[in-house]
C-alpha cells in the first residue's frame, strides 16, 4: 500500500506555502490541506517536515516542531482510516477519505485550520476571529503573536467597526474595501479622532494586513491593499534628547520627599545610559548583571521586542543607581504613568529650552513652541543614548550592537543632533585639524 506524503503547494514561493496531504492510490490522488503554512526554505523535502536543525533559532524551531506535531496528527488519521478500510476489504476513494479527514479536523475547536463556516463570515467578524486565533507574524521565519500587538490589532478593529457604524450604515465588505474606503478611512480618523498622520498610518498598516491575511485564506480576491496609493500616511517628526548637561540636572534633583518620582527617575537614567527600550530597562534584575571576560561589568538582556541578546557595559551612573537598590531595581508603573511622572522630573530640573513643533492636524501643518520638559518621554531615554554615545565618538556598528538597529542608515534617524553639532563633530577629525608645515 503506498504511503501518504507531504508536499507543498507552491515548492518555490518566496513567501510561506501550503503543506498539503497526498495519497496515491491506483489512478486516483487524494489532495488534502492539512491548513498549515511554511517557508520553503524552512522545509525538508526528504523527511516531509519543517526543518528542526535550527538550535540558532529557538523560535523558529518551536514553530516548526508544532507544525510537525499537527503533520504527525494528520499522518496518523489516514493511516488509521487507510488501516480499517483494507480491515474491511473496502476500496478507498477520495469522497470517502475526504469524508473521514473532514469528522476529525473539521471540528469548530481545531486551533490551526479555518474551517469553511468562518471563511463564510462577513469582513469584521472574519477579522474579529482571525485577531482571537492568531499565532504567529508574517515574517520569515514566523514569530509568535505578542499580547502587546494584539491589543494593537483590536484597536484597529474597534475604530473599523465605529467607522462602518457612522459611514457605512453598519456594515462593511470584502469587496466594499476600495481607493473610496481608504479616503474615508482616512479622513474620519483625522476628523473624529483628531489622529496625526503618522497614526493614522500605523491603523492602515494593520488594515492592509488584515487584508493580506484574507486573502492568504481564500476569503477574498480582493487586492486594492497593493495599489501604491493605499499607503500608510506618514511624516517627519521632531524628536528629542537629553544631552549630558540636562541628564546631570535630573540626576542632581533631590527626589527624596518623592519617592515615586525618585524611583522612575532612576529608571529613566538607565534607560538614558543603556539605549535599552522602556520594556527592557524596566524589567532588569540581579542576573541581568555578568562580569566579561575582561573583567569589565555589564547588563546582558535578551530583548523583549526582537528576542536579541544585547550586552551593554555598565555607566557609572548605572552603576551608581545599581548600588542604591542592591541590584533589585525598583519595579516599573506603566509608560503612559511613567511618561507623566518624567515631565514632571523634567519641570523640577527646570527643562524648560523651547522646541518648535510639528503636526499635521486635521490635514494642516500645526507649529507650536513647547518647553522640553513637555515632550520627553520614556523613549526619550533610548533616543538620548544612542545620542550621547555617537556625539562622544562611539563608532555607530557598536552602538546598533547595543540599539539593535540592522541599517546604518535606520540608526541615524535615532541620532538627534543639529546642523552645527554636526560640524562640531566632524572638527574633531584630523581632516579639519592645522597640519604642521615641514621646514
Amino acid at each position: 500500500m503506498a504511503k501518504p506524503k507531504f508536499q507543498l503547494r507552491t515548492p518555490a514561493a518566496t513567501s510561506p506555502t501550503l503543506i498539503l496531504l497526498i495519497y496515491r492510490f491506483g489512478d486516483e490522488k487524494f489532495v488534502y490541506s492539512t491548513g498549515e503554512s511554511i517557508h520553503p526554505d524552512n522545509w525538508d523535502k526528504a523527511t516531509m517536515r519543517a526543518k528542526t536543525n535550527l538550535k540558532s533559532n529557538p523560535t523558529l524551531l518551536t514553530a516548526n516542531k508544532e507544525t510537525n506535531l499537527q503533520l504527525d496528527r494528520y499522518q496518523l488519521k489516514i493511516t488509521e482510516i487507510l488501516a480499517s478500510l483494507k480491515a474491511t476489504n473496502q476500496p478507498p476513494s477520495i469522497e470517502l477519505l475526504r469524508s473521514e479527514m473532514d469528522k476529525e479536523f473539521l471540528k469548530d475547536t481545531h486551533p490551526r485550520r479555518v474551517a469553511e463556516e468562518v471563511k463564510k463570515l462577513t469582513m469584521l467578524p472574519w477579522i474579529d476571529n482571525w485577531i482571537k486565533t492568531v499565532k504567529h507574524t508574517r515574517e520569515t521565519p514566523p514569530r509568535p503573536i505578542k499580547p502587546r500587538t494584539v491589543k494593537k490589532y483590536e484597536a484597529t478593529l474597534k475604530i473599523l467597526q465605529s467607522f462602518a457604524s457612522d459611514k457605512r450604515k453598519g456594515k462593511l465588505d470584502w469587496d466594499g474595501v476600495d481607493m473610496d474606503f481608504y479616503f474615508d478611512l482616512t479622513e474620519y480618523l483625522r476628523d473624529s479622532y483628531n489622529h496625526t498622520q503618522n497614526t493614522i498610518g500605523k491603523h492602515i498598516t494593520i488594515v492592509k494586513l488584515f487584508l493580506r491575511e484574507a486573502v492568504d485564506a481564500g476569503v477574498t480576491t480582493n487586492l486594492i491593499h497593493e495599489n501604491r496609493k493605499f499607503a500608510a500616511p506618514k511624516e517627519a517628526v521632531e524628536h528629542i534628547y537629553l544631552n549630558e548637561a540636562e541628564l546631570e540636572l535630573i540626576t542632581k534633583l533631590d527626589l527624596s520627599r518623592k519617592p515615586s518620582l525618585d524611583r522612575v527617575r532612576d529608571l529613566f537614567l538607565i534607560g538614558c545610559y543603556t539605549a535599552l527600550r522602556f520594556s527592557d530597562f524596566t524589567v532588569l534584575k540581579p542576573e541581568n548583571i555578568i562580569t566579561t571576560s575582561t573583567g569589565g561589568r555589564a547588563l546582558k538582556i535578551n530583548t523583549f521586542k526582537t528576542s536579541q541578546t544585547v550586552v551593554v557595559p555598565i555607566h557609572p551612573t548605572v552603576e551608581a543607581i545599581l548600588q542604591k537598590y542592591e541590584n533589585n531595581l525598583p519595579r516599573a508603573i506603566s509608560n503612559q504613568k511613567m511618561n507623566e511622572y518624567l515631565k514632571d522630573i523634567g519641570e523640577a530640573a527646570e527643562l524648560k529650552t523651547p522646541v518648535q513643533i510639528t503636526e499635521i492636524i486635521g490635514g494642516k501643518p500645526v507649529q507650536t513652541s513647547v518647553p522640553k520638559y513637555k515632550k520627553i518621554s520614556s523613549h526619550t531615554a533610548r533616543r538620548s543614548a544612542a545620542t550621547n554615545m555617537y556625539l562622544a565618538g562611539i563608532p555607530s556598528i557598536s552602538i546598533m550592537k547595543i540599539t539593535g538597529h540592522k541599517t546604518e542608515s535606520v540608526f541615524m534617524k535615532y541620532i538627534c543632533i543639529d546642523a552645527e553639532q554636526n560640524a562640531n563633530l566632524m572638527m574633531q577629525h584630523e581632516y579639519f585639524r592645522p597640519k604642521m608645515k615641514v621646514v
